[in-house]
């Protein structure tokens, strides 16, 4: 590897299937990524060469990528986390793939209309964000090859916090397409949530639409603070609250998403012995919350407490196998 594992980086293990990395904190055995991409028989809208691919994940939320990709992937107990997670040991990797360098190769040659389109975009950010060409990279199909140009979205990622920040900053420039009913529907439906509050929290920077393709932005933390294992969390109790946000943090924009507290007002499931200015953030693993988080101010949110350790503060945890939880406007 010529750098640290990222977020939304693509393994091909020595089945030739293809797992996303999820985040960039890592046991140093393996990293935690998940299975999206498996070969088949059948005819499907995914293809590299003569090879066609089936995609095992249709629905992105914690709880669906338990219950589908656990039938053909193993979950291992993660005691850093304190969950079970997707793993894939660094002996069963065969080929990994760098979104930055993909986007480098399409930038020298792009060869489809969906390649094109990435030069297209890339162009336009180059007008709002400074130097953004050296922070940009594509993953999914097109990072594998394996992309339909009629069918497939274009996944894109941006590093790091300045230049996450001042895309955000420029999205009133950009054209983009709001969700369907039926896509706010699905999302209600797999949340758990009113409508009506899918329709408000829905991250804006997943339906850009440029050459008449879709493109969906991924932020992707560039540095590396943390070590795996500097810190160790405990599951307490499911909680619910009510808390004033630091807005505007890019670090809520990150996967998983870390928001940091500035008040707690409510405390309720139940009424903890935890003093509240000891809950120091949120931390989500579902990306429908990463916007509102960024956004910031009072939301209601509920999750998991988890107690860090060493350093005995407390943190919620939004997303868990457990607890799905959620973050919406208070």
């Amino acid at each position: 590897m010529y750098r640290p594992p990222r977020d939304h980086d693509i393994v091909e293990d020595v089945d030739k299937s293809f797992l996303v990395v999820v985040g960039n904190l890592h046991p140093p055995n393996g990293l935690i990524a998940y299975l999206k991409y498996v070969r088949t028989n059948k005819r499907t809208l995914w293809k590299y060469g003569d090879t066609y691919y089936e995609r095992i994940l249709k629905t992105y939320s914690v709880r669906n990528l338990h219950q589908y990709v656990s039938k053909h992937q193993e979950f291992t107990y993660d005691e850093i986390l304190n969950t079970y997670v997707p793993l894939i040991k660094l002996s069963s990797i065969r080929v990994y793939y760098y979104p930055e360098l993909r986007f480098r190769e399409i930038i020298s040659k792009a060869s489809d209309e969906l390649e094109l389109t990435v030069l297209e975009f890339s162009d336009i950010l180059r007008t709002y964000v400074k130097n953004v060409s050296n922070y940009l990279g594509v993953t999914g199909s097109l990072l594998t090859k394996t992309h339909n140009v009629e069918a497939s979205d274009i996944d894109m990622t941006i590093y790091g916090c300045r230049c996450s920040s001042e895309f955000l900053e420029s999205l009133n420039n950009l054209s983009t397409s709001r969700p369907t009913h039926e896509e706010i529907s699905k999302q209600s439906k797999t949340h758990g949530l009113p409508f009506e509050v899918v329709a408000k929290i829905y991250p804006p920077f997943k339906k850009l639409l440029i050459r008449g393709k879709v493109i969906n932005v991924i932020f992707v933390d560039d540095s590396q603070t943390h070590r795996y294992g500097s810190e160790i969390y405990v599951n307490l109790h499911p909680i619910e609250l009510v808390a004033d946000i630091r807005p505007y943090d890019c670090r809520s924009l990150f996967y998983p998403s870390t928001a940091y507290i500035d008040r707690v007002f409510e405390v309720k499931y139940p009424e903890s012995y935890v003093r509240h200015h000891d809950i120091a953030y949120v931390v989500s693993y579902e990306g429908l919350y990463s916007y509102v988080l960024y956004r910031g101010g009072r939301l209601r949110i509920r999750g998991i407490l988890q107690k860090i350790i060493p350093n005995n503060k407390y943190r919620v945890l939004v997303g868990g196998i457990e607890e799905p939880g959620y973050v919406i406007p208070h």
